[in-house]
């Protein structure tokens, strides 16, 4: 039996993409900016070299965030190096004319895809007041480039251009993301709903309990485990005596009630490793692992008797029910699932044959 998928593993695989992207926009800054250090060294340029080796620093710091998995702060911290670098590099050098104004689109789109909406737009912005902000500084005489740029035009043009760019890359990345985010909701429905048929499949409709199917499952894992302690198995038939007296008297929903009523109580008795499962009709397989010794097993077979006894009350009427339980171990009588399911179901027969409301261990000799 195929474990079912967890419905969060595709919102993992996506964050998982995610990461890996950030990682590898991180190592090509990383490379780039060590090659610019680089040739900025052998010409003599300390303030640069300086700003490079910042950079440098601050992305080492977005991997480490990275590989602890803080996703959004890791590219957050990314694209702000980025804008630095891009923004030192055209205060120092031509300016609005600088080359590396083409980078910007590249970073824009980078924070759209990897970063979110709100991201996009205050990168945008702040690229358009850093523009200004040079124009501002070549009309003042606190700059001096040697682009010696002071037409408030050319300001115009690029801010232009840049929101033409901006534009475009909103609108395919907007499609983009929009498509991708339809994907993951059919995903998560089509998961949803495949997690919605296994339930159905392995689990009973009136009580929720496991089924018969789902018994074999319990019993396999369950039976490795207390292999490995060295105990016991304890396979159960839990049988409700007189049941077929309730429905014809009081009616099937009487009768389903007490099956859910008397489920949930044998339900609270339970350890968390045990595992109680509804076969058909009134009959219950009850795995109870990590029995250590028979007479042990005994006080807690009286406590699921009482569980079971506890009244129930339907409509004007007060139901006590009581329970017969055969008993088979593994792997004393065996460690095949369809054998002990027998041989409990046997020893449910004495059980029933002794007169009802109590259990019976499995007989080999009888």
């Amino acid at each position: 039996m195929t474990s079912p998928v967890d419905p969060s593993q595709l919102q993992l695989d996506l964050d998982h993409i995610r990461r890996r992207r950030i990682g590898q926009f991180i190592l090509v800054m990383l490379a780039t900016i060590v090659g610019l250090a680089l040739v900025n060294a052998l010409f003599a340029q300390p303030l640069a070299v300086g700003t490079l080796f910042f950079a440098v620093s601050a992305l080492s710091l977005a991997l480490f965030l990275l590989h602890k998995r803080y996703i959004d702060v890791a590219g957050i911290l990314a694209a702000l190096v980025m804008f630095f670098c891009i923004a030192q590099a055209m205060w120092t050098g031509h300016g609005l004319r600088s080359s590396v104004l083409l980078v910007y689109p590249a970073a824009l789109f980078f924070v759209m895809i990897m970063i979110g909406k709100r991201a996009f737009y205050i990168a945008f912005v702040a690229m358009l007041i850093y523009m200004t902000a040079l124009m501002t500084a070549n009309l003042q005489g606190w700059r001096q480039g040697p682009e010696n740029m002071t037409e408030v035009r050319w300001l115009l043009d690029y801010t232009i251009l840049l929101t033409c760019v901006a534009f475009v890359i909103r609108v395919l990345t907007s499609d983009l993301l929009a498509l991708l985010d339809s994907h993951h909701h059919r995903m998560h429905e089509v998961t949803r709903s495949k997690l919605a048929a296994e339930h159905l499949a392995n689990h009973d409709n009136l009580t929720g309990l496991p089924n018969r199917r789902m018994a074999g499952y319990h019993f396999d894992e369950l039976l490795r485990q207390s292999q490995e302690k060295k105990c016991q198995l304890a396979v159960i038939f839990v049988d409700i005596d007189n049941f077929k007296t309730v429905n014809d008297s009081w009616g099937h929903q009487c009768g389903d009630e007490l099956l859910k009523h008397i489920s949930e109580n044998i339900s609270r008795q339970l350890r968390r490793s045990d595992k109680l499962n509804r076969i058909a009709g009134d009959e219950f397989l009850l795995l109870l692992p990590d029995v250590a010794d028979t007479k042990d097993l005994e006080p807690v077979l009286k406590k699921i008797a009482q569980a079971a006894s506890v009244p129930m009350s339907f409509e004007d009427v007060t139901i006590i029910a009581t329970i017969s339980m055969g008993i088979a171990l593994a792997p004393k009588h065996g460690s095949d699932f369809k054998t002990l399911f027998k041989q409990a179901d046997l020893a449910l027969y004495d059980a029933k044959a002794a007169g009802k409301n109590q259990f019976c261990f499995f007989n080999p000799a009888a």
